[in-house]
């Protein structure tokens, strides 16, 4: 053990080394392309520094991520991406602006100053927030009251005006922001959510189910690792877990199965309860901590399920679902579920480019590049609410002296009680009066949800029944208030006996016994929790009071039916997904902001992909979230549409986006129909395979890498037509081989080259486009076999020849070379007869479109620059 432990510091220490090098190398790269692009000719002393490298393995390349400077300074989202491949920039794209050293503004407020504004504007009224120095190097896993900051230049007006970014994270409310704030006037310039929020309500899902699937082709399917292989070294202690193995999406899909060592130790190289240094035997590891969560804690000293068994490590716990069965009586199969299905989208999307380089989810990684101590924190049974799950994907930045500032990401997965009959929250602690019948009840939105704890206490009733007028202080302290549902608004009711010291309250219908949840948006100074009860049982506990009896009960919520999210591996895979596309896009954190942004798509793309059934088929349709929406596996869950490839099931397209009104899961789903269709039609073409990890070779394999290439190429906060323009550019930095059909995929859902995005403020002016470019135009007519012209030699390195039909006299014939997005690189004349060559030099490895026109037609070659 020692052996390896000296063996992997030196191993550390020349990757570490070898990163120093190669950086140096690529900047100078870099710098040399600047220096010589006339694009720069005015902005030639641009300053800049490589943010992150990735060795992209699919592309060949690396992919360098650079953040403008000026005067040690960053400048806000002021960003380039070079693709560098043997020694040549061969892609830059850039946002850079042009400094005038005279518009730079002072600074006239201080850090703290500012960091007081951004509290204020998040209604953040905790204390004892600091703020750490940027420059210190002890910004790991900051605690909730360490505030990491960084300072920017943030460019108005062709004004550069000094700022400072807090990474504002509060777990007692569950906020995570990143704020910039002026230095100049305290303003807050820009904020952000650092959560991806995926809330529904269930009138968003669909109950109506379409035809019967069968599912019992899945059932024998990844019943081990995806991708373990037998030459791997075998991992010093064996696992196994009783879960729902991938590629079934959830619990009722089919049925779980003994799984061992289900991890590949090529990505995960101390297995799943090992990071190099500790070695675990309850849910953590290197990639992930998962753990119970019910008070709303975020704290990870939660309930986390220990082996059943010494020597290995055994997770095999109970697992049964009924209508009238506890969904709490699954605490330990269901985080087991969670740090399975965590662990395994880690191993899977690792191999298709997420690694610790990109700013994968590790607490160590290994000497391989990147900000390390952030495994994802998995939050079973999260008390924060129900019918939602969200993933805080954190951040690694590495500021301008070379410090690492780290925030581990934060997925929390709750209960969902979707047509539940009967939601008992009330539960007397008197043994006579606990035997009365259950009652359902209604719950507001707003204060501390009820779980399975809850609050108790004796009801009272106030001395204004109404709640509605201001009650002595203390007058209610550790008491449950009983008022009535008249005069004012529930939440001033709850306000008004909270500030008495009541702990919490129960709204009494007095003139119905029909109960409904109280449902008022932002409300945020009520923090003790309400229901609602039926006119009967209201009227019982004032009888109750009246003849001067004590009624003591504990409200709370058993979850008596409810459905768990930590057992549907499809919204667990869509919630990680978050994290991959945050972390990959542009600066790693705050780029998929837009209103546009297609973050929720790719998620349902990813839930998809490591979901798909070994028979589905193009137009088989699927739904997200069936098992979570307590619905059939044929119903749509909480999407409006099936995903499929037939239109008449799906009929989305890009202007579909004009009807969202900015709802990012409505648009997510246009631009993950676009991706499902994409991934069929190359299925089609290279074969279909439900395990992606199974053949690098197969339709399926190539979807999913030519969309993570694409995540890591589009710019900061894309659009669909950005999106897609990454996608085709992966394509064509590996050859371009399909290229045509990308463009075709994109056009029939409206994103074709005369698609329009409009504004960037605006989510009504999207505008669908059909076509394709004309070089695939082109392509797609199969051109006569009666040939006039031809190529030669194709593949063609270096140069090319053009071969014509012998003809007397100096007849000309126009040349045109069209990468295959249909731009046009170079354009000429030349005489028919010339056995000339034509030079390939400036044109990157790929293939192109050459056309050839005499007399008005034109005949096209597909050509191949190596």
């Amino acid at each position: 053990m020692k052996l390896n432990q000296l063996t992997r510091c030196a191993g550390v220490g020349v990757f570490f080394l070898f990163a120093s090098l190669n950086a140096q190398s690529n900047e100078i790269i870099i710098r040399d392309h600047i220096k010589n692009d006339v694009a720069f000719r005015s902005n030639s002393n641009v300053d800049f520094r490589i943010q992150n490298e990735d060795k992209s393995k699919s592309l060949k390349s690396d992919i360098v991520n650079i953040q403008q400077y000026y005067n040690n300074t960053p400048i806000y989202r002021s960003l380039a991406k070079a693709v560098v491949r043997e020694g040549k920039v061969i892609s830059f794209n850039n946002n850079f602006i042009q400094v005038n050293g005279n518009n730079i503004i002072s600074d006239k407020v201080d850090k703290s100053e500012a960091l007081s504004s951004a509290l204020r504007h998040l209604n953040i009224a905790g204390q004892g927030f600091e703020v750490m120095d940027e420059n210190s190097g002890d910004l790991i896993n900051l605690p909730d009251n360490k505030v990491a900051s960084l300072r920017f230049y943030f460019e108005k007006n062709n004004t550069l005006i000094p700022a400072q970014l807090f990474f504002i994270n509060q777990s007692k409310e569950n906020k995570y922001f990143s704020t910039l704030v002026s230095l100049t006037t305290g303003e807050v310039l820009e904020n952000n959510s650092m959560i991806n929020e995926c809330s529904f309500h269930p009138d968003h899902a669909s109950d109506h189910p379409s035809l019967a699937e069968n599912n019992e082709h899945l059932l024998n399917h990844f019943n081990s690792s995806p991708s373990n292989s037998e030459n791997q070294v075998k991992a010093a202690t064996d696992a196994t877990y009783n879960v729902f193995p991938f590629p079934l999406e959830a619990a009722t899909f089919g049925p779980r199965s003994l799984v061992t060592n289900p991890w590949d130790l090529t990505v995960s190289p101390e297995g799943w309860h090992s990071n190099g240094t500790t070695n675990y035997t309850d849910t953590r590891g290197n990639n992930v901590f998962a753990y119970v969560d019910n008070n709303a804690s975020n704290n990870i000293n939660g309930f986390s399920p220990e082996s059943t068994t010494t020597g290995s490590l055994t997770f095999d716990f109970p697992f049964v679902e009924s209508p009238s069965l506890s969904a709490y009586d699954n605490r330990s199969s269901a985080v087991t579920n969670l740090f399975y299905a965590n662990n395994m989208v880690h191993d899977i999307m690792y191999k298709f480019g997420f690694t610790e380089s990109s700013r994968n989810f590790q607490s160590n990684n290994f000497g391989k590049g990147g900000g390390q101590g952030d495994a994802v924190r998995a939050e079973a049974f999260d008390g924060s609410g129900y019918n939602n799950a969200n993933f805080a994907s954190g951040q690694e930045i590495l500021n301008g002296v070379g410090n690492w500032i780290v925030q581990a990401p934060r997925m929390q997965m709750y209960l969902w009680n979707y047509s539940v009959p009967l939601k008992k929250r009330l539960f007397y602690t008197d043994p006579v009066l606990a035997t009365r019948p259950g009652v359902n009840t209604g719950v507001s939105n707003f204060g501390r949800p009820l779980m399975e704890t809850g609050v108790t206490g004796d009801v009272v009733i106030p001395s204004v029944a109404t709640g509605c007028t201001a009650l002595a202080s203390g007058s209610l302290t550790g008491k449950i208030a009983l008022v009535n549902t008249t005069s004012c608004a529930y939440n001033i009711k709850a306000k008004t006996v909270q500030d008495a010291g009541a702990i919490g309250m129960i709204v009494h219908r007095t003139n119905s016994n029909t109960v409904s949840d109280i449902n008022i948006n932002n409300v945020t100074n009520v923090t003790i929790p309400t229901i609602m009860l039926p006119k009967d049982e209201g009227d019982f506990i004032t009888a109750e009071l009246t003849a001067g009896r004590t009624v003591n009960v504990n409200l709370k919520d058993l979850a008596v039916g409810y459905k768990n999210s930590s057992f549907d591996n499809g919204v667990m895979i869509h919630e990680y997904g978050h994290g991959i596309s945050n972390r990959l896009t542009g600066q790693g954190y705050s780029c998929l902001t837009s209103i546009e942004q297609m973050g929720e798509g790719w998620s349902d793309f990813f839930a998809l992909m490591l979901t798909n059934a070994p028979g589905a088929t193009a137009t088989t349709a699927r739904g997200i979230g069936t098992y979570s929406t307590n619905s059939p596996t044929t119903a749509n869950g909480i999407r409006q549409y099936k995903y499929t490839t037939d239109m008449t099931v799906n009929p989305h397209t890009y202007a579909d986006t004009n009807l969202t009104g900015g709802q990012q899961h409505a648009i997510g789903e246009i631009w993950a129909t676009m991706l499902w269709d994409l991934h069929w039609k190359m299925a089609e073409k290279y074969g279909y395979n439900s395990d992606v990890t199974a053949d690098p070779n197969s339709g399926s394999a190539k979807t999913l890498q030519l969309v993570m290439d694409g995540l890591k190429l589009q710019p900061c906060n894309p659009n669909f037509i950005s999106g897609r323009d990454a996608i085709l550019q992966a394509d064509q930095l590996k050859g371009g081989a399909d290229n045509c059909l990308i463009w075709n995929v994109f056009a029939k859902r409206g994103l074709g080259v005369n698609a329009s995005a409009g504004s960037n403020s605006s989510i009504t002016d999207q505008v669908n486009g059909f076509d394709v470019p004309d070089g695939c135009v082109l392509a797609t007519e199969d051109i006569a076999a009666n040939k006039k012209f031809g190529i030669y030699p194709n593949p063609a390195k270096g140069e090319f020849f053009i071969k014509t039909a012998p003809t007397v006299g100096n007849a000309t014939i126009k040349i045109e070379i069209l990468d295959m997005n249909g731009k046009l690189i170079k354009s000429f004349e030349r005489k028919k007869n010339s056995s000339e060559p034509i030079s390939t030099k400036g044109l990157i490895k790929g293939t192109y479109l050459v056309v050839m026109s005499e007399n008005g037609k034109s005949n096209a070659e597909k050509l191949i620059v190596e």
